[in-house]
């Protein structure tokens, strides 16, 4: 048959482009996620922010977006360990089944170690500190706090970065910080039109095949401003191509404080134990759009609170702890059927501050309740449980 063949074409596309696969549309599905540490988040949002795209979290100061983009540093950081050692594993064991020959790619992926993750604080503000009671050891992620750069610099050396294949996560923030050439080399009252938008307009199409090609997940901190046409609508800096190309959007404001045991406080409490951080799903493409508002609690001096969380889920969600007024009945996670003492008597609490207490002192029951609320937001069915469970 003369001339070229569809299938020879793409597979000399492949070739000469260097990639995996061209066609993967029809059967991807929606991929891995970085979880949030906060079972809510996770839940609202599917299992959490999606790898190998563009997120943005977006909201006023003090609202909690770096923090929550450092509770996600952490997570990606487990995850990425926890997949370098699965995949050397992979390779002592099939170099031990007789493939000799990857004994030279596995030293390779081992002196490259686990993907790296990177924190680019333009904004100089960095709480180290903060960041320990998240979770964060200081050998875990790699702080940047660049020179007076201008923000095509720097834009270029994320790119760079990225392309090395050794970075799984970049955090920039923020957007707003960036500061143009153009806007250098001008005087202060002297304006730009649209410059740092112009750019990230360049900058989000070049970068968004690159970051699925070299497995890189973006998170780009974003500001709000008032909007004077319409209060009700998030305006946010440097255009729309931010909006256009991110995968997954989420608009982050503080709410209530509350105290050690999750009570909302008036908010004018001059000492709170912690607070309410809210959370608005504005874009997502990579779950379905049915949930779009979640909060989780953030703790002062203990950071994000889960058990606050699961409990939470466990009565509102899933109807596993059963509310009457102030009373509350635990239930089995997996049957429904209620929970009742060596003596037969059922288990009922009166307030929320019990119901902690419950799941903190009940161990059993409280890995049982978590594992069943898990394995809905993840996704795994009851089937592959059993199958799972066959093949041990």
């Amino acid at each position: 048959m003369a001339g070229n063949t569809y299938d020879s074409i793409i597979k000399q596309k492949i070739k000469d482009w260097k990639c995996d696969s061209l066609m993967q549309g029809a059967s991807a599905d929606r991929g891995k996620k970085i979880p949030f540490s906060s079972p809510l988040m996770n839940w609202a949002t599917y299992g959490g922010i999606p790898r190998d795209r563009i997120t943005e979290f977006c909201g006023e100061p003090g609202g909690g977006k770096s923090t929550t983009a450092v509770d996600i540093c952490k997570n990606a950081h487990e995850q990425f360990v926890a997949e370098y050692e699965e995949k050397v594993n992979s390779y002592r064991e099939r170099i031990a089944n007789g493939e000799k020959g990857l004994t030279a790619e596995m030293e390779d992926y081992i002196e490259m170690g686990p993907k790296k993750v990177i924190y680019i604080d333009l904004e100089h503000g960095f709480d180290s500190a903060w960041a320990e009671t998240l979770g964060v050891t200081p050998d875990e992620v790699d702080i940047m706090q660049p020179p007076d750069v201008t923000a095509e610099e720097l834009l270029q050396t994320v790119k760079e970065l990225i392309e090395t294949g050794e970075l799984g996560l970049i955090v920039l923030d923020s957007v707003p910080s960036l500061v143009t050439k153009a806007e250098l080399e001008k005087k202060f009252d002297e304006k730009t039109v649209a410059s740092l938008a112009g750019l990230m307009t360049v900058f989000c199409r070049k970068i968004t095949a690159l970051l699925t090609r070299y497995g890189t997940t973006l998170i780009l901190i974003n500001q709000t401003r008032d909007n004077m046409d319409n209060p009700y609508a998030v305006k946010t800096p440097a255009g729309k191509a931010i909006k256009f190309y991110s995968s997954l959007r989420i608009l982050f404001k503080i709410g209530k404080p509350v105290d050690f045991l999750g009570n909302e406080l008036p908010q004018y409490t001059e000492n709170p134990a912690g607070y309410i951080v809210n959370a608005r799903l504005l874009k997502q493409k990579t779950a379905p759009w049915d949930r779009k508002d979640c909060s989780y609690y953030l703790m002062a001096h203990s950071g994000i609170r889960t058990d606050m969380d699961f409990a939470q889920l466990a009565i509102k969600r899933y109807g596993i702890i059963k509310k009457s007024g102030g009373w509350f009945t635990m239930c089995v996670p997996t049957t429904g059927e209620v929970l009742e003492d060596e003596n037969g008597k059922v288990i009922k609490i009166n307030g929320m501050s019990r119901v902690y207490d419950f799941l903190q002192t009940n161990h059993e029951y409280y890995e049982q309740l978590k594992e069943f609320i898990l394995n809905d937001i993840n996704g795994i069915t009851e089937e592959q449980l059993a199958e799972e469970q066959l093949s041990l």
